[in-house]
């Protein structure tokens, strides 16, 4: 049972990167503490905080996922899995979202600390863009994973399990699913490791150095 629903909805990998989301908001409002007198940490303190709600709250349908209520009428029109959050009902609130995240996540550590030797960063920006150099490692991850599939997509490398007709493709998608990381639910996967990126930042504010 365990590993049947290991990738699966609300299976083991969502639910720790929803408990990894809940523990980094804790510690970004304790961090915000520390930081009140610094007003642009302070500020961006905040945004990260309503953001990792919004994420969490996503995530579990605002707690539907736990306490198992009725999802409304409104939800039923409009949500195309009957479940009470928005990014199943517009692109603006899931793949928009979802793309500053991967952006924020793969590329702003890996360009602040090759800037970071080249030109003067103020040290309270340096502070937010990147607070731990293990986030780095992070990074390279989910640049990993999100690159394959990302060129596969653009180039229209894999056409798909079956033809036209209905008979199954051989060839090269098994081959395209194993370097992308389709062989496993990759969206649960991405935010999974985004969920430990977060976790990383948020505990590194737990110091204040600044």
């Amino acid at each position: 049972i365990f590993f049947s629903n290991f990738w699966e909805e609300n299976g083991f990998v969502e639910n720790m990167q929803s408990l990894f989301l809940l523990i980094s908001i804790i510690l970004l409002l304790k961090a915000r503490k520390n930081f009140l007198q610094n007003k642009l940490i302070s500020f961006f303190l905040t945004i990260k905080i309503l953001a990792l709600i919004y994420f969490l709250g996503e995530e579990i349908s605002w707690g539907q996922h736990f306490f198992k209520w009725d999802t409304t009428q409104w939800f039923k029109i409009h949500n195309n899995q009957d479940e009470t959050n928005l990014h199943n009902i517009s692109n603006l609130f899931d793949q928009l979202p979802r793309g500053l995240v991967a952006i924020w996540c793969t590329l702003v550590v890996p360009v602040t600390l090759f800037l970071i030797n080249r030109i003067k960063i103020n040290k309270n920006i340096l502070k937010i863009l990147c607070p731990d150099k293990k986030l780095l490692t992070i990074s390279i991850i989910l640049l990993i994973i999100i690159v394959p599939d990302l060129l596969i997509d653009k180039f229209n490398l894999h056409p798909g399990w079956t033809n036209l007709d209905g008979s199954r493709l051989n060839g090269y998608q098994y081959f395209y699913d194993m370097i992308s990381f389709n062989f496993i639910r990759l969206s649960e996967l991405q935010e999974f490791v985004f969920a430990c990126y977060f976790l990383i930042y948020s505990n590194s504010f737990k110091i204040k150095d600044i």
